[in-house]
């Protein structure tokens, strides 16, 4: 098996796990594990003057709007530097081995709500950082729906953030953004930020 057919079988089996298992995973037994290592204060975070529905999307007020769940003891999470935007950035430290992943995922990050307007067009963009081409994949579900998977490989890694874009038309009046983080073998630090719900 050539290198690109196993990073695109790999990618395919992220996909399938996503699709299969990904409505079902949520942590909530005692497997989980929080690993909080942010310095930063709680605050209170500016209003969007833009058309974004997701509230501190670029992780300039810590964790406020969003949840964190880590199934698995290998994985580590923190905000930190840099940013795409600004200052702040949320990571994914991941130290092999799996201790104990959900589905294959070992850490996500999830949305509170945010309201839209139903059977309206909108474009979910984020900027992602791999440090590795070996670093895993981040997996996007959007209403528990699994819509979107990158990978180190994608658009590059150990550069800079680059742009991932999904389009979505929400029949209900909010939606919940869900990042999934899967890994592979191999000591990685994945990153996400500046996250936008806008209309078209």
């Amino acid at each position: 098996m050539t290198p690109l057919s196993l990073r695109f079988g790999l990618k395919l089996f992220a996909t399938a796990t996503l699709l299969a298992f990904g409505t079902s995973a949520g942590c909530t037994n005692e497997n989980c594990h929080h690993v909080e290592r942010s310095k930063l204060l709680a605050r209170t975070c500016p209003a969007s003057t833009t058309n974004n529905v997701i509230s501190n999307g670029d992780f300039e007020c810590g964790y406020t709007s969003w949840t964190v769940q880590v199934p698995d003891a290998a994985a580590n999470y923190y905000i930190t530097t840099p940013g795409y935007t600004g200052n702040y950035s949320f990571q994914v430290h991941f130290t092999p081995p799996s201790v104990n992943t959900e589905y294959g995922v070992s850490a996500r990050i999830v949305s509170t709500p945010a309201s839209v307007q139903p059977n309206v067009p909108y474009q979910l963009a984020f900027w992602t950082y791999f440090d590795n081409g070996d670093a895993g994949f981040v997996g996007v579900m959007i209403n528990d729906v699994a819509l979107y998977t990158i990978d180190a490989r994608d658009h590059g890694y150990g550069g800079p953030f680059t742009l991932n874009t999904v389009n979505y038309t929400p029949t209900t009046d909010t939606v919940t953004i869900k990042f999934e983080f899967l890994f592979g073998s191999v000591n990685s630090l994945d990153r996400i930020d500046s996250v936008t719900f806008e209309p078209l």
